[in-house]
């Protein structure tokens, strides 16, 4: 099992989930987060992004991995980060079970 997270634009959101949802990856966890990166601007020290998290089988990391690619990249800065991290296991608090 792989945690993928990635932080993107938020104008990239909406098409991003929507890929994701249509690949069959039924939950994420979505939140605004605000960072600082390359780029600086003058009135605003930070920017404000979306964080996406999900976990997905070993096998699928790659193909998940670009379909948010696919939609966040612009080629400038501040496009944000995709980072894959391996996970030991998953518990579903709710019924107890052991996912992974």
């Amino acid at each position: 099992m792989k945690l993928i997270t990635a932080i993107v634009r938020t104008t990239c959101l909406e098409k991003i989930v929507r890929d994701l949802r249509d690949a069959g990856i039924k939950g994420m966890t979505i939140t605004e987060v605000k960072g600082i990166g390359e780029q600086v601007e003058l009135f605003r020290p930070y920017t404000v992004h979306r964080k996406i998290e999900l976990f997905v089988p070993d096998e699928r990391a790659e193909e998940i991995s670009r379909i948010i690619l696919e939609h966040s990249h612009t080629g400038l800065a501040g496009d944000g980060i995709i980072a894959v991290s391996p996970i030991e296991h998953i518990v579903k608090i709710r019924t107890k079970e052991r996912i992974s």
